[in-house]
C-alpha cells in the first residue's frame, strides 16, 4: 500500500514534467510499478493516485449506481481527464496541459502527500485556502468528523 505525507515546492520543466520528491517516491508500493493514474481533483488541483491505490478507488467507483445521473457525471468527469504516467529514471512524472491549466500550475507546484494520493497545487491557491482555515474551524471540523 502506498502512503504519502508532507509537502514540498517543486519546479515543472518545459515538457510538463514534475519531479516527485524522493521521500514520497520511497513510499510508493511495489504494486504501483512506479505508475500513477492522474486526474483532476475535487478541488482546483491535480490528484495523482499510485496504480495500486487507484485500483482501490476504482472499486468504489464501480459500486456507484449507473442509473444515477450524478454518479455517471462524477465518473465521467474523472475519467475524461485521466491518464497513466510512469516515473522516469529521474523521478519525474508527465502531466497534461489540461490538468496543469485546471490546477493553475505554471512553473512552481506544491506537491502535497495525502495518505493514498499526491495532490499537485498552485502554491498561492493552496496558501490562500489554508489561510482561511482558523484554529477554531479546524477544531470544529475535528469534533464533527472524528467524534
Amino acid at each position: 500500500m502506498s502512503h504519502f505525507l508532507g509537502s514540498e515546492i517543486c519546479i515543472l520543466d518545459a515538457k510538463g514534467r514534475l519531479s516527485i520528491p524522493a521521500r514520497m517516491r520511497r513510499n510508493l508500493a511495489p504494486e504501483a510499478n512506479d505508475t500513477f493514474v492522474i486526474v483532476r481533483g475535487f478541488d482546483p488541483c491535480v490528484n495523482m493516485y499510485p496504480l495500486d491505490e487507484w485500483q482501490r478507488f476504482e472499486d468504489q467507483l464501480r459500486e456507484l449506481k449507473r442509473g444515477n445521473s450524478d454518479a455517471r457525471e462524477f465518473v465521467r468527469s474523472l475519467y475524461e481527464t485521466a491518464h497513466e504516467s510512469t516515473l522516469d529514471n529521474q523521478g519525474r512524472i508527465s502531466l497534461t496541459d489540461r490538468l496543469l491549466e485546471f490546477a493553475g500550475v505554471t512553473k512552481e507546484a506544491k506537491v502535497l502527500g495525502l495518505m493514498d494520493r499526491i495532490e499537485i497545487w498552485n502554491p498561492k491557491r493552496l496558501d490562500d485556502r489554508q489561510r482561511g482555515v482558523s484554529t477554531e474551524k479546524l477544531d470544529d471540523l475535528a469534533r464533527k468528523l472524528l467524534s
